[in-house]
């Protein structure tokens, strides 16, 4: 278990967390909102969840505080992205998925979280990660050195 930032200890979930993460999901789509695209995407987080927890090309790590949740982030490995078919290693790091309670935010919690899944991608050999940020989040991972690129993104 790795420890940082006072009392907040970080570990990689497994299958008996899946309903903290969860959780934690439903809070973060609570938080993006619409409140219609979370009524719609809620039910779909268990099903995706025991899957991600169970495959070899996804990490999804815990931040906890006494054992209880206060954020988490995905880490998945992509194979196919298209920016990256031209490349010798066609795969990237994704962040999926990154939330961290707001009473434990400008703590460092998100900092860490990333710099697991950041450490993982390297494990994996992989040289490069992407993600796709909320707008008020582009300042944060700026100072986590990611660079905004050429994705952009328009609801039809």
């Amino acid at each position: 278990m790795t420890r940082a930032g006072g009392d907040v200890h970080y570990r990689v979930a497994t299958a008996p967390d899946h309903d903290a993460v969860v959780t934690l999901l439903a809070e973060l789509l609570v938080e993006l909102g619409p409140p219609e695209a979370a009524v719609r995407v809620r039910p779909l987080l268990d099903v995706d969840l025991r899957a991600a927890l169970a495959a070899p090309t996804v990490r999804v790590f815990l931040a906890e505080d006494a054992g209880t949740p206060v954020g988490l982030s995905r880490a998945d490995v992509l194979s196919s992205d298209p920016i990256f078919r031209l490349r010798d290693d066609h795969r990237c790091g994704y962040v999926d998925q990154m939330y961290v309670r707001p009473t434990y935010r400008d703590r460092g919690v998100g900092q860490r979280l990333l710099e697991l899944c950041e450490g993982w991608f390297r494990a994996q050999g992989i040289g490069h990660a992407l993600l796709h940020a909320a707008p008020r989040a582009l300042r944060f991972y700026a100072r986590a050195g990611y660079l905004s690129n050429r994705e952009m993104f328009k609801r039809l």
